[in-house]
Parts: C-alpha cells; sequence; structure tokens
C-alpha cells in the first residue's frame, strides 16, 4: 500500500491518476478530502500509515520530521518532495527548512529517496510563470535584476510525476538524495518564450539588484505577509542541478521549457485561468 501526504497539491493529484491508471493499490492523505490525519498537529498520522509498504510526501518539507516519527518501526520506503532552495548559498528559511528535513530523512532507519525539485510548472496551483504570464500581458518592459541573466531549470509537472511514479513504485536498499530539474536555460530566455507563449513580446531591462530590495522592504513594513527576499536575491545565482541522476534513476528525461509551457499554456487556457 503507497500512501501519500500532500494528495491534494498539484504533483499529489496528478501522481494518484498515475497509480490509479496503474492498478497500483495506493491511499490519499489530504485534510481537503477528509481524511482523518493533520500533518500541521500530527493527529492520525501514525494510524495513516500503519500499513503503508510506501510513504509518499508531497507536502512541504518541513513535515518530514513529524512523518518519520510516526512511522511504524519496520522496514518501508519513503519518498519525500524536497526543493531546489536546498542546493542554493543565500541565507533562507525555505532552504534552512529543506536541508533539516533532508538530514532527518538521511539519519532515519527508512529507505527511500528525497527528490530536490527546481521551479515545478504547469499546475493549476504554481504561480512562478503564471505571475511572470501576468507580468508581460500588463507591462510591455520588465525591470529584472542582473538582466535576468542567471540560469535556471524549470521542470514541467508531469515530469516530476513521473520521477515520483517511479520512485514510489521501486523498491529502495539505502537513502538516496535526487535533484530534479528541466533542461537549463536563462531567466531571460525563460521570459522571451512566455511571450512568445502568449502572443506578446517583453523588453528586460537590467537594473542594480538593491532597487527591488529597497522597494520589497518598504512593501513589507505595510504587509502582513512579507515578500521573501530571497527571491529576488536568487537573481545573482544560478540554479545548477545535474540531470544525470534523474535521468539514471528514474529514465526521466526533461523536456524542454518550450515544449511544456506549450503544454502549460493550452491547460491553462481550458481551466481559464490565463
Amino acid at each position: 500500500m503507497i500512501v501519500i501526504f500532500g494528495a491534494s497539491t498539484d504533483i499529489g493529484g496528478r501522481l494518484s491518476e498515475k497509480l490509479r491508471e496503474a492498478a497500483v493499490p495506493f491511499r490519499r492523505i489530504s485534510r481537503r478530502d477528509g481524511t482523518a490525519a493533520d500533518l500541521s498537529s500530527g493527529v492520525g498520522v501514525r494510524k495513516a500509515v500503519e500499513d503503508a509498504d510506501v510513504v509518499v510526501s508531497c507536502a512541504h518539507a518541513r513535515y518530514t520530521e513529524l512523518i518519520i516519527q510516526n512511522l511504524p518501526p519496520r522496514r518501508l520506503d519513503l519518498v519525500l518532495m524536497g526543493s531546489a532552495w536546498r542546493y542554493s548559498a543565500i541565507p533562507n528559511k525555505r532552504a534552512e527548512e529543506v536541508r533539516k528535513a533532508e538530514a532527518e530523512f538521511l539519519a532515519s532507519n527508512h529507505s527511500g529517496v528525497m527528490l530536490h525539485a527546481s521551479m515545478i510548472y504547469g499546475g493549476s496551483q504554481e504561480n512562478n510563470i503564471q505571475r511572470l504570464l501576468g507580468a508581460i500581458r500588463r507591462f510591455s518592459i520588465l525591470p529584472v535584476p542582473g538582466g535576468g541573466r542567471q540560469i535556471v531549470q524549470p521542470i514541467y509537472i508531469d515530469d516530476v510525476v513521473e520521477c515520483l511514479f517511479r520512485a514510489a513504485t521501486t523498491k529502495w536498499s539505502g537513502r538516496y538524495v535526487v535533484g530534479v530539474a528541466g533542461m537549463p536555460l536563462s531567466w531571460r530566455a525563460m521570459a522571451k518564450l512566455c511571450a512568445k507563449s502568449i502572443g506578446c513580446s517583453c523588453v528586460i531591462v537590467p537594473v542594480p539588484a538593491f532597487l527591488p530590495l529597497v522597494a520589497i522592504s518598504l512593501l513589507n513594513r505595510v504587509r502582513s505577509t512579507p515578500i521573501d527576499v530571497g527571491i529576488v536575491l536568487r537573481f545573482g545565482e544560478n540554479v545548477n542541478v545535474p540531470l544525470s541522476d534523474m535521468m539514471e534513476m528514474f529514465a526521466v528525461q526533461p523536456r524542454e521549457f518550450e515544449v511544456g509551457l506549450r503544454l502549460a499554456v493550452e491547460n491553462w487556457r481550458r481551466q481559464g485561468v490565463i
């Protein structure tokens, strides 16, 4: 039995469908589904996994410790979602949470794998590419720190789900950490392809990083939910997730961004999202 936490997330929902199509037994754990297990409080988690052979977490990495603490003592496999923030050198709460989760997994006595995914796009819940498309529609000029020359590796959601599916249906011996990412391109090139996908054009103007940092500092004084300055600081940092482990362990070749973006835009238009 495969037990899936975070089953109502984009990747959790798609993984569930893939398992159903393959006739693999699984159980979804999600507050939206009304299941009696809550990762925020820990209530019901132990009971939810008592008959599990594989536990998959599509929830935030911060819940890794709680999941591990509630696992039965017998052997089972873990498949956990982390984040490529783990590889960032920028001081950031999200990166620290993912590193902590990775350490907890590696120190456990359960086999399995943790997947550190870069920017996932194409689902209904993602907002990175959708926000970028919205900005391109509204503004013909985009001021971007450094001109957007840093390297990014956006990965289409179905490529991530395929990795999860293969991980969840593999018998593991030992604990592994695998980066999951798309083909590298510059942020600038990504933005140009986004503009092309909706029939727009955009001019990218380089600006010093301190200008948006000052703006964020001012906004954070009046917002109840602060904006993460790490997002701006990452414009000075290249994403560099090797693809070899993903391709060798899961036999998944990530699709080119333009190909995945075309699929994403088609889906978003059908859903009325864009």
